[in-house]
């Protein structure tokens, strides 16, 4: 239907509207479009009620125009409104596979994050992750996914890294648009689009990651070669390549065939690693039994080269020490029947391999007090299982040196309930003294987190550190009766902080304390450690930096403000605090002829606190 005289009717309308009624009798465009609307009033009944409205209007009194023309002015707009339309010429089409999808959104919606994905400069990233935080479905649509691929050739590193992680989770449905243009000899953004097909698809990605390696160059060959190892049918393929290729390439064929297993490929990790024996790291993430086989072969073979000679000290070269890590990170968590037994090695050699000294480059070398560490870390990266047993036998073992006594008690922790654990090694850990027993304390629970998102205790392989993934939970709670001990140690508070749970009103208040008296005491604190009390409530600040200033001659008045300026005080009560302090600084200088403060500046500060 064309309802072009409809649309000449309303604008006629307008104008008369807008001119006035006056005319309205010889307005002929007017008259012509009333003429144009008649075969659609014959045709439908609204349209036959709006001609009517027209008629009565033409042949009305001029005083009554008015108010006729309002009546058939509005039947006009809303049968024009109804009969909206929006849309282009052309039939629709489907978005191509892997585009994205079609959402509801502005331009003005998706403008910042277009542009984040697409231009340059700084902010970009934080615009990016915290949309990706707050409205991941975004990235889905048809304009914001092809601009995330755009995004993999970013120069900034973690910004790729970041913009990978979010195309990685859009699902395989992106795979194509990654295909799409995909040069194998192009830098670093064709090498990240194969590691997010290679994520997406795993073993499927087989017969393109095959079709694109002959043409493949430099690092997106790299990435396609580790890509292949997600497949076992590649085993032989990569076992050629790791005769052909050469030095980062060869890299990625050893990292490939390390997610592999079967007895060819350990017959060629034996040979490999027979020849060089830091290739071993390469098997850090290898958990079968012959990959633990080999480490600690390999592991046993280097210290026995460094254990001193009958008469004569042995000294370990750099070169030696950076092997001895390699084969470190191959040797961690494993628990095969072989590493276990190179570990009593290990343990029946340490006074020997104490007494090894460092050689020309290395800084420091104390494998007597480094090899057990390397096991309690070993540990913590694999929770229970073997090496709790093992942990067990070795202090058992050596009970009176106490050695191994943060192996075992982790390992009860991991295993037993925590109340039979705490009665069993609190004699030991009271035995201990002094120094030797925060080190024993401190040495457990540095690796012990409290998990807010899985709600338990975890351990993690690195001290002081909370991992995202790598964690294992503990057997049960921890006993409440070890922070008795915790608290009386002091500068741990990095420890505690992590051991006490948010909701726990009673250890936050005794941990708010233990921080407050570290303060008082004068021992060594910083900026956070005032903001972190001021954030948790604290408010008794009267005095709190009077025995660090009497103790630390080296105080200055910028650290001073640097400090006040943490807490809850007012700007008077500030001053007052850099008056009773520059009294102090003032009394020390007449006993010890320490140095003093500028008077001007002290004086110059509490006048700007007064003011506040």
């Amino acid at each position: 239907m064309n309802l072009q005289p409809l649309y000449d009717v309303k604008a006629r309308l307008e104008a008369a509207a807008i001119a006035g009624t006056g005319l309205l009798g010889e307005d002929f465009r007017l008259k012509r479009a009333v003429e144009g609307l008649k075969p659609l009033a014959a045709a439908s009944p609204v349209f036959g009620k709006i001609g009517a409205g027209l008629d009565k209007l033409l042949s009305a009194p001029a005083g009554e125009r008015s108010g006729l023309l309002l009546d058939v002015l509005a039947l006009v707009d809303a049968v024009v409104y109804t009969q909206g339309t929006t849309g282009t010429d052309g039939e629709l089409e489907p978005l191509p596979a892997g585009s994205g999808q079609y959402q509801e959104l502005s331009h003005s919606q998706l403008s910042p994050l277009l542009t984040a994905l697409t231009g340059t400069g700084g902010g970009r990233m934080s615009q990016i992750r915290d949309t990706w935080e707050s409205r991941p479905e975004w990235f889905g649509d048809y304009r914001v996914l092809p601009a995330l691929v755009s995004g993999l050739r970013e120069s900034y590193a973690e910004l790729a890294e970041l913009n990978m992680e979010i195309m990685k989770a859009q699902g395989p449905q992106a795979v194509p648009l990654l295909k799409a243009g995909f040069d194998p000899a192009g830098k670093k953004e064709m090498a990240r689009r194969v590691e997010v097909i290679a994520a997406l698809e795993g073993a499927e990605a087989t017969p393109w990651l095959r079709e694109v390696l002959p043409q493949a160059k430099k690092d997106v060959r790299g990435a396609v070669i580790l890509a292949l190892g997600a497949d076992l049918e590649n085993v032989p393929l990569l076992l050629d390549l790791s005769k052909t290729e050469r030095g980062a390439i060869r890299e990625a064929v050893l990292r490939a065939l390390a997610r592999q297993d079967g007895e060819e490929v350990r017959e060629f990790w034996t040979a490999e690693v027979a020849k060089t024996p830091e290739h071993v790291e390469f098997l850090k993430d290898n958990w079968t039994q012959w990959a633990s086989d080999l480490a600690a072969a390999a592991f046993r073979s280097l210290l026995e080269e460094a254990l001193p000679a009958e008469g004569r000290e042995t000294q370990i070269t750099y070169e030696g020490l950076l092997t001895l890590n390699c084969v470190q990170a191959a040797v961690l968590g494993k628990s095969s029947p072989a590493m276990l037994d190179c570990w009593r090695w290990v343990d029946s050699q340490l006074p020997a391999l104490s007494k090894v000294k460092r050689g020309q480059g290395v800084r420091h070398v104390d494998l007597g007090n480094g090899l057990p560490v390397w096991l309690l870390n070993s540990l913590c990266a694999v929770g229970s299982g073997p090496l709790c047993g093992l942990c067990r036998e070795l202090w058992e073992k050596n009970r009176d040196s106490a050695c191994y006594l943060p192996h075992a008690l982790l390992a009860g922790l991991l295993t037993r309930p925590a109340a039979e654990v705490y009665e069993e090694f609190l004699p030991y850990v009271e035995r201990s003294v002094g120094v030797r027993k925060a080190q024993a304390l401190e040495d457990t629970f540095a690796h012990i987190f409290w998990s807010q998102q899985e709600g338990c205790y975890q351990v993690c392989r690195d001290r002081y550190r909370t991992p995202s993934g790598d964690a294992v939970p503990l057997a049960g709670p921890l006993d409440r009766r070890w922070f008795d001990l915790l608290f009386k140690i002091p500068n741990i508070e990095n420890i505690l902080c992590r051991l006490v749970p948010p909701e726990d009103e009673e250890l936050k208040e005794k941990l708010i304390n233990y921080q407050y008296r570290k303060i008082l005491e004068g021992g060594c604190f910083i900026e956070e450690d005032v903001a972190r009390l001021r954030k948790q409530g604290w408010t008794e600040w009267k005095g709190f930096l009077d025995r660090k200033v009497r103790k630390d001659g080296s105080m200055t008045t910028f650290a001073v403000t640097r400090l006040l300026n943490q807490t809850s005080l007012t700007g008077p009560e500030k001053a007052q605090e850099l008056r009773n302090l520059f009294k102090i600084v003032q009394e020390q200088h007449a006993k010890n002829k320490r140095p003093t403060w500028p008077e001007q500046r002290v004086q110059e500060q509490i006048a700007a606190w007064e003011a506040e």
